[in-house]
């Protein structure tokens, strides 16, 4: 058995909890925890296949469990590499505390297995809503769409998910609580998500925000480049100040993404109140998790000392390529005679043997023949292509915080 975790988040959420300091400043450890809010909503390690952890050749049932991860692309890593392992069953357990956190793993894998979405579509709604803080309108619409059917999973076990995702373990207050959470995404419901960004980004920065792009470019030179020089400066200071992590090509931005609100326990004139807003990152960046490492080298090609690829790049070709093995059983390999393509998306280096290019009209798409057939064998596509390996559990497990740490209570 193996257990992974990406650390607990703080208590705070966006309420500025911590105070200054007799020097009149926060601590840089307080400043920190402050800005990767209380609720995780992307992990900030890069994505594994997690059964490559323990040695499972020998053994019938591997058990893996992932504390508080705020990320589903791991168990997608490690489901589309299922092909290569010797194991009969695979249990993935997932234990979050914030029920919007869970909410989201439904949503992503929702979409991740939709299979009225081709390779392509699937690849940037999953990103927009994974990464985005603005949605595209035809987005907003997908996903107030997608409500529905995510309540019946939840309450009466219908549809793909019910298939391999057991949320039986799960008490019933905290399903209608996640079940709460899906009916705050419906278009009609106030989502003031830029207003409560810029209120995050103030308290955080406090005196120093008129400065901030200043200190963007520090905190992206000190701290990032080093580390990941792949994530770009200027989509680096794009999202810090926008909230904008994946770009649509040349899209619009105008609805909230609304799986990013969510409450937070604070103090308003001396009294607890549950308050709504984002509470998410505004400093690390969803980018850590598939935006920097690939198992395709030809992203990483640089002229002139500059990487010709971005962080989104690598992305878009993470995603794509897990729908590729999952349909495939195989890795999926860029096309060599296209790797010395270059744009601002993943897909200007792909055949278009692979996928078809899109004409966009305004905000409507033609997507017709991006289907997953296209992925594989070039047939037409059948039912059940994304269909989950056989022998995959994903436990889906909800605990209070003083349960994590009842020596703190």
């Amino acid at each position: 058995e193996c257990c992974a975790g990406e650390g607990v988040g703080g208590e705070l959420g966006g309420w500025s909890r911590f105070t200054k300091t007799d020097e009149g400043m926060k601590t840089k450890v307080q400043q920190y925890v402050e800005g990767v809010g209380g609720i995780r909503l992307w992990g900030f390690s890069p994505s594994e296949d997690l059964s490559n952890m323990v040695d499972g050749s020998k053994d019938d049932v591997l058990n893996i469990l992932s504390m508080m991860p705020g990320d589903i692309c791991s168990f997608l890593m490690t489901i589309a590499r299922r092909h290569t392992k010797k194991t009969q069953q695979i249990n993935y357990y997932i234990v979050e505390r914030q029920p919007e956190a869970l909410a989201r793993y439904i949503l992503l894998l929702s979409i991740f297995f939709d299979d009225d979405l081709g390779p392509r579509e699937c690849t940037e709604i999953f990103l927009e809503i994974y990464g985005n803080n603005m949605l595209r309108k035809q987005t907003s619409a997908f996903l107030h769409s997608k409500v529905e059917e995510l309540i019946k999973f939840l309450t009466n076990g219908e549809g793909k998910l019910a298939e391999f995702v057991d949320i039986t373990q799960m008490k019933f207050k905290e399903r209608d609580a996640i079940e709460k959470v899906f009916k705050t995404w419906y278009e009609n419901i106030e989502c003031n998500m830029e207003e409560w960004r810029e209120k995050r980004l103030r308290s955080y920065y406090e005196d120093r925000f008129d400065y901030r792009k200043n200190l963007i470019d520090w905190d992206y030179s000190m701290n990032v480049k080093d580390w990941a020089e792949i994530i770009h400066s200027k989509l680096f200071l794009w999202w810090r100040q926008e909230g904008i992590a994946y770009e649509i090509r040349d899209s619009k931005y105008p609805q909230p993404n609304r799986t990013m609100a969510s409450y937070a326990e604070g103090k308003e004139k001396g009294h607890s109140k549950l308050k709504r807003g984002y509470w998410g990152d505004i400093v690390q960046s969803p980018y850590w998790s598939i935006g920097v490492h690939a198992d395709e080298q030809s992203l990483y090609k640089k002229r002139s000392f500059q990487h010709t690829k971005t962080c989104q790049h690598v992305a878009e070709y993470n995603i794509y390529s897990l729908l590729f093995e999952l349909s495939a059983k195989k890795r999926y390999k860029m096309p060599q005679e296209d790797s010395e393509i270059h744009g601002r998306s993943f897909w200007s280096g792909l055949s278009h043997r692979d996928v078809e290019k899109v004409e966009e009209e305004g905000e409507i798409e033609s997507l017709q023949d991006d289907r997953m057939d296209t992925l594989s064998t070039g047939r037409a596509p059948e039912s059940g292509t994304k269909r989950v390996p056989q022998g995959i559990k994903l436990v889906l497990l909800q605990v209070s915080f003083c349960l994590l740490f009842p020596c703190m209570t």
